[in-house]
Parts: structure tokens; sequence; C-alpha cells
């Protein structure tokens, strides 16, 4: 453990070092005159900022500029850099052109290294036009806002939920660029913790849990405009939704007795239609689920049990019909040993096999849904959550947090294992996703893989490209994978919110 804190800090410092030199070395070029601001369609008042600091010759202008990042024009802003966005419109504590300009601690977030990187910071007039900029939307000199036609269609996005951050971050995945952080919840100061996304059948609208408060929210995919909210009872976690799109079901997390352990929604509406109420006994932490074909039948995995519960499902509530072992050897069922823990369920898509991935064991459990018997057992890395099925492959991805291998990541923990869903054998696994890895998500038409680490615990946190001040924790990430040969797409993660731990994407 000695060994692996020395090599993280070995790799910061020599982090470090490298934006010093970089400091050193722009601070050098940066000596010429600045660029013209009129044709660089930022407003009058950022225009005079930037050319007289940014855009520069031999700094942030030209053809390969520091870190890829050109400030010459509003459009060149907005193409971002080798870390990805620069400018997040109405959010300057997510921006890296506010983090590295700010250099006052009372006007948000600051980060390393600071620019200008030699002669005087910016005045705090400079500072305050430049945030006021972006919180107002980052728009041009006429007016222009940069992800406007994004906001008409409800298609090409990456939603990723930031626990720690109550935000969910919205990327383009034709850029794949952070376009907004859309807030959640309803208390200010407190951590609601967004812990699972699920969209409507027509994309049209997304529904977000709040796990350490009781709210189901709902969204619209084009806009984001937050279009309703219910309260539903203690820790909400995962959802179902109905592929006609008329109704949720929602797993709770918990084991107070006589508080919700499934709910039944109108997704129209959110009103709630039916709970499922009673002791920790009748579903110890209820989590991830999967329904069939025709909504009629709820598979939900009691976390901290030995065993799954299914449910007959009407508009008139839920019936539980039977309990089903995870181990067949294993007794007493109903107990919560927390020897298994299964997370997260699905359904093959012919509805005849139910995967469930194993926290506690390190593995995939397979199903045969039509006589409840254990297939086989799948070993994974290292703390399985999430699952996605890539159904043109047949292939199950499974987000291992965990998993450690030194000569393949260093000190970062986690991996993806790959399995095949058809031979329910596994193929591989695949490293470099980040540190504990958690969301996980398929884009159909673009044959890409999202993965989203939490980045968080273990001491092994991967640090963020520059060092940052003032957020609630270090920044996750999100990693994108090439579905035709299960190699990385572009070596640079990019960061989002603190605690990234569910996504989902819309072709």
């Amino acid at each position: 453990m000695v060994f692996l804190r020395l090599i993280r800090m070995e790799k910061y410092m020599r982090n470090r070092y490298l934006a010093g030199l970089l400091i050193t070395l722009i601070g050098w070029s940066c000596t010429h005159e600045p660029f013209e601001p009129a044709s660089s369609q930022f407003p009058s008042e950022v225009a005079t900022i930037f050319s007289s600091n940014c855009a520069i010759s031999g700094c942030h202008v030209g053809d390969s500029p520091p870190e890829n990042l050109n400030l010459s024009s509003w459009d060149r802003a907005f193409q971002g850099s080798d870390f990805g966005a620069i400018v997040i419109p109405y959010a300057p504590n997510w921006s890296h052109l506010f983090q590295h300009t700010n250099t006052y601690s009372d006007l948000g977030v600051q980060a390393e290294p600071r620019m200008p990187p030699s002669g005087d910071a910016l005045g705090r007039d400079q500072v305050l036009t430049i945030r006021e900029w972006i919180e107002a939307g980052a728009v041009d000199k006429t007016g222009t806002y940069r992800w406007a036609l994004q906001e008409t269609r409800s298609d090409d996005k990456l939603f990723s939920l930031c626990a720690g951050s109550d935000l969910i971050a919205v990327t383009d995945l034709e850029t794949n660029l952070i376009m907004r952080f859309v807030e959640v919840g309803q208390l200010e100061g407190v951590n609601e913790s967004p812990h699972y996304i699920a969209l409507s059948p027509d994309n049209r609208f997304m529904y977000v849990t709040l796990l350490q408060g009781s709210l189901v929210e709902k969204y619209r995919t084009d806009t984001y405009e937050r279009v309703g909210r219910v309260e539903v009872g203690e820790s909400p976690a995962l959802i179902e939704v109905d592929p006609l799109g008329n109704y949720l079901i929602i797993s709770h997390w918990n084991a107070t007795n006589s508080t919700p352990k499934l709910s039944l929604l109108d997704a129209n509406t959110l009103e709630i239609l039916n709970q499922v109420r009673g002791s920790a006994e009748l579903l110890s932490f209820g989590h991830g689920m999967a329904t069939n074909s025709d909504f009629s039948l709820l598979y939900v995995v009691a976390n901290e049990g030995n065993y799954y519960a299914k449910y007959a499902v009407d508009p008139s509530g839920l019936q539980e019909i039977d309990k089903i072992l995870i181990d067949p050897e294993a007794s007493p069922f109903a107990q919560a040993t927390r020897a298994y823990q299964p997370y997260h369920s699905l359904l093959s898509p012919d509805g005849s096999k139910l995967f469930i991935s194993c926290s506690a064991t390190n593995e995939v459990r397979v199903f045969n849904t039509a006589s409840d018997q254990l297939i086989t057992t799948i070993p994974t890395g290292e703390f399985p959550r999430l699952m996605a099925y890539d159904s043109q492959e047949n292939r199950l991805f499974v987000a291992c947090a965990k998993e450690e291998n030194f000569s393949e990541q260093g000190s970062m923990r986690g991996c993806v294992s790959v399995i095949d869903a058809v031979g329910l054998s596994k193929i591989r696994e695949i490293y470099r996703l980040g540190h504990r890895p958690h969301g996980i998500g398929i884009s159909k038409d673009r044959r890409l893989l999202f993965v989203s680490s939490e980045n968080n615990g273990n001491g092994n946190e991967d640090p963020p490209h520059h060092f940052i001040e003032g957020l609630a924790g270090t920044p996750g990430k999100y990693n994108v994978v090439d579905l035709q040969t299960l190699g990385l797409l572009r070596e640079e993660e990019t960061e989002i919110g603190v605690f990234p731990n569910a996504l989902v994407v819309i072709d």
C-alpha cells in the first residue's frame, strides 16, 4: 500500500512539475501583440479580456496552442481542449476557463495553473465579467447560444448522474463535449444523491431517483426542464419503465419497517398508484430490477439478501409471486446475510435469461426464467455494479469498481468485464477506464460504450488534470470504448461532477 501511494505521489508531483514547466514556457513566449478582438465573436468586454491576456501569439491561439485550447474566437473556444469542454454555459464553477482565471476565492472555484501565467492576474472586475458571461449562457456578441440546436432535440446525448454534486452532466455525442449541468433535488445545501436515471420509451423524458432523499423527478431530454416531482418515501433506488411509457416501478434501498419497498407510479403524472410496504424481511434492501417485455412480471434483487423476488405487475398494484435463492445451497434465503450483495439485474432480449451482478462474490449469476434455475456462474472483476447489454453482439458489459491490476493501470482500481451472453463465458477485461467504474451505457448507433468512474475512495483517486480547489470532492470522469475493437476511443478522460454513478445514452 505504501508503494502504491508513493507511485501515486510521484505521478502527482510529475504532473505538477510539467504544469509548472508549461507555465514557464508560456510565460516566456506570451510577449507578443494581442489579436484583434473585433473578429472574435465574443461579446466586447469578454473579447477585450481574452485578446489582451489569452489569445496572444505563443499562447492560446494558432494551430498548436497549449493543451489544444484556442481562445482567438468564440467558435474556437467552444471546440474545447485536450480535456474536453472549457466553457459550460450557466456553470462557471464547472468551466475550466473560469476556474483557471479566478484568483478570488470568494468568487468561486479555483484551479491551477492560474492564468495568465505571467504578469498580473486578472482584476476582480475582469473575473466577474467572465463569470457573469458564463452564468448568462456564454453567448456570442449576437446573442447566439452554442447548444441551441441540441436543446430542440432529444437525441445524440449522454446523461451522466453525479451523485456527489446533485447534477446531471449532459454531453453532446457528436463533439464529446459537456453542454450543460442540470441541477436536481430540492434541498439547498443538502446532498440528495441522484442514484439512477432511466428514459421514457420515446426518449423525450428522463426519470431520476434521489437515494438520500425521497424524490423521483422527471425532466425533458431536449430542454432539460423539470416537468414533475413526487415524494415516494425513503431511499428510492432503481427504476424500471413500462415499454409503452405508462408506468414506472421504483425500488427502495432501505430496511426500515413499514416504509415502501417498491413503488408503482403513473409515468405521465408521477402519481403513486401502489406501494409494497412491510418489514425488512419482505424485501431486504431492494435494488436491481428487470421487467419482461409486456411489463407483467418484475424481478427485483435483495441487495442484502440471498434471493431475488418475482412480482406480478398490473395497474392496480404489485403482487409477490415467489422468492428464488441466489445460491440454491444457502439458507435461509430471506436472511440479510450480505454474502452475495446482488446489485443489478438484466434480462436477455428474448427474456429467457436473468443476469444478476453479485458484488460480494465477484460474479454474474445467470438464471433460466422459465424454471428459475441457476444456469451458471460467471466470474467478473472485483465488485461488479451496473451492467449494459449489447444486443447487436450479444455481449454483457459489467462495471467492476475494485479490480486490481497494477501492470495495466497502476494504483487505479476497476475494470469492465466483457461476457459472451450466449456462450455464458467471460471474454476479457477492459482496463484504464478511470478509478472505480460504476456507470455504464451503450450508444447502439455509434457502437460506443460509455463508462463513468466514481474516482473516490481507497486513496487512489485519479487527480484531475489540474489541481482544483472548492469542489465537494474529486471530479469523476468518463471514458469511451470502441465496441468494435474494445479499445479506448481517446486516451484523455472527460471530467464531470463528483461521484458519477449512472448514465444513459440517447442515439
